[in-house]
């Protein structure tokens, strides 16, 4: 027990220098890019300041494969340094505990992991949303209502369904005089394009002078007006949603003839999330104890370093080819985790 505390103080403190390294230099580059929209709307150096400190929590996530691998290749490289690795070693302490204990570490950083995407990630998300919607004109968003104006028109969405799918919308058309002239309120659609929505359940109004008359339709094509920053103020990026919301998303358009395959990639990309996590966090210790000569640590680091943006680029990748190719988003999120969880394996194996 002691042994694995000593073990998982070193880890941490590693990983945690290279998280807090990797997470402000990311960090930095998320602000020039905010302060870029500083003047725009009602959008404010404040607003821009709190977006970034929103979308911290997915940069970390993002982040979270590779600094495991350094934390682990870092932390147990300074237990080398001081040939107290080589100690426990010779005092019978086995390849397969020193896994066991790695093993441990990663289902901590599983917990959080799991926590961010459930949790963290979808609630500080959306309320970015609400700074970035400062930046536009006429558009406002507060809680889990949106607003926007375009010349004589007005829609209200009350709520985005598992943040992609629109839903209790109000479309109103005035006429030259600023009266009433048409009404469409659906109960919830499917954004097919920026441009371009399909209302379902329908309740459609036209009122001329004192007359109003209605119908309702099953579906209802609809000439959207808003931009693409309006649009991506409104719903959630694939990236801002839970593993269960984007589950419930591709179930709810399945058959709808959306193109949902970046949904399902990022889905199956947040399964296999858990895995990365073991395979890093293990491949640390054949990457150290199965070194035959010492390493600096400045070696080490360029070592882990390199392979965790081997990683990084090559799950990316495989998620692009995926969406281009049309291949099985399960099959090319799962391969890079599989590949990373074998040469692990393979490498304990190997120092037993």
């Amino acid at each position: 027990m002691l042994l694995a505390r000593y073990i998982a103080e070193h880890f941490f403190k590693a990983a945690g220098i290279a998280l807090a390294v990797l997470l402000s230099l990311f960090s930095f580059l998320a602000l020039a890019e905010a302060l870029e929209s500083v003047g725009e709307g009602s959008f404010t150096t404040a607003d821009a300041i709190s977006v970034v400190l929103l979308t911290t929590p997915a940069r970390f996530l993002d982040l979270l494969p590779v600094t495991t691998l350094l934390g682990s290749v870092l932390g147990l490289g300074l237990l080398a340094n001081h040939h107290e690795l080589t100690a426990m070693r010779a005092a019978g302490l086995s390849a397969a505990r020193l896994a066991r204990t790695l093993a441990a570490i990663a289902a901590a950083l599983v917990a959080v992991a799991i926590a961010l995407q459930f949790v963290v990630i979808p609630a500080a998300e959306r309320k970015a949303q609400e700074f970035r919607a400062r930046t536009l004109e006429q558009t406002a968003r507060g809680g889990a209502e949106f607003w926007s104006r375009h010349d004589q028109r007005v829609i209200r969405v009350g709520e985005v369904a598992f943040g992609r799918i629109p839903r209790d919308i109000e479309i109103y058309e005035m006429g030259p005089a600023n009266h009433l002239v048409h009404v469409l309120l659906a109960v919830r659609a499917d954004i097919e394009s920026a441009h371009r929505w399909l209302l379902h359940d329908v309740e459609e109004r036209v009122i001329d002078g004192d007359t109003v008359s209605g119908r309702h339709l099953e579906s209802l094509p609809w000439p959207s007006f808003l931009s693409p920053d309006q649009i991506s103020t409104l719903v959630s990026p694939a990236h801002a949603l839970s593993p269960i919301d984007l589950y419930r998303y591709l179930r709810e358009t399945a058959g709808s003839g959306l193109d949902t395959r970046e949904h399902q990639v990022r889905f199956w990309h947040q399964v296999s999330l858990p895995l990365t996590l073991f395979g890093m966090t293990l491949l640390g210790l054949p990457l150290v104890a199965g070194a035959v000569r010492a390493r600096s640590t400045g070696l080490r680091t360029i070592i882990g370093g390199a392979i965790g943006i081997a990683f990084y680029l090559f799950e990316r990748i495989t998620g692009q080819l995926a969406l281009l190719l049309d291949l099985d988003p399960a099959f090319t999120a799962l391969v890079p985790a599989l590949l990373v969880m074998t040469a692990a394996l393979l490498g304990i194996r190997r120092l037993r």
